[in-house]
């Protein structure tokens, strides 16, 4: 990756990943952390752009926001697709207008696993407000088996809007291959009945996603 001929301002964020491997050498973020997740995408004509849109944002944070605690970003595998995600820790400094705002409401993972993840994968869908929030996803993760799944699979984190109209789906895979593996088995057709098959739920959209870029806060500013 080549940097900008520029002058770099001191930033009081740390940076965490510097390019592309197959397993990124930064943690991904822990979508556990109490906070509010401001999530969105956007559209790139390939790996070009894709990288030229991260460092853009990356350089404009050498200034962080107040409440501003990380922001990771992530390449979709298509070349198509960037999704940023910055955790605030303070949700009256999120600015108003932007991608949509998110918490944690559940989550799927066991209690002693330490692996690091290789890929995100989302799933992003409209929903009729939030009892159809808290429907689907409890439907959801009733649905999961309770042993035997893939072992590639680490965690999923279920996300709610702020403003009740979506759901967001984030798994942790060790890899795209893993994840295209249970595909192929099967082991994701009684999740995909619940998405194309439930009252007041539209998918829209989801990716499989490598980490690029992230950025915390410097606690020491």
């Amino acid at each position: 990756m080549t940097a900008p001929c520029r002058p770099r301002a001191r930033s009081r964020f740390r940076s965490r990943s510097r390019r592309i491997p197959s397993v990124p050498s930064a943690p991904f973020p822990d979508l556990t952390v109490p906070g509010t997740l401001v999530i969105g995408t956007r559209y790139a004509a390939g790996l070009e752009q894709q990288r030229a849109a991260v460092e853009a944002e990356f350089y404009a944070l050498a200034t962080p926001p107040p409440g501003l605690a990380a922001v990771s970003w992530f390449l979709s595998t298509d070349g198509e697709t960037v999704l940023t995600l910055a955790r605030w820790t303070d949700d009256t400094a999120v600015p108003p207008t932007g991608p949509p705002r998110y918490r944690l409401y559940r989550s799927l993972v066991e209690e002693h696993e330490t692996r690091v993840p290789g890929c995100l994968i989302t799933a992003a869908f409209d929903v009729d407000g939030p009892e159809r929030q808290r429907a689907f996803t409890d439907a959801v993760i009733e649905a999961q088996p309770r042993e035997g799944g893939h072992p590639g699979a680490i965690s999923a984190h279920f996300l709610h809007s702020a403003d009740g109209s979506r759901v967001l789906l984030c798994t942790e895979w060790t890899s795209v291959e893993a994840h295209q593996e249970a595909a192929e088995a099967g082991d994701h057709d009684k999740g995909h009945e619940l998405f194309s098959g439930t009252p007041g739920v539209r998918l829209t959209h989801g990716g499989r996603f490598h980490l690029y870029r992230a950025l915390r806060q410097d606690p020491a500013g």
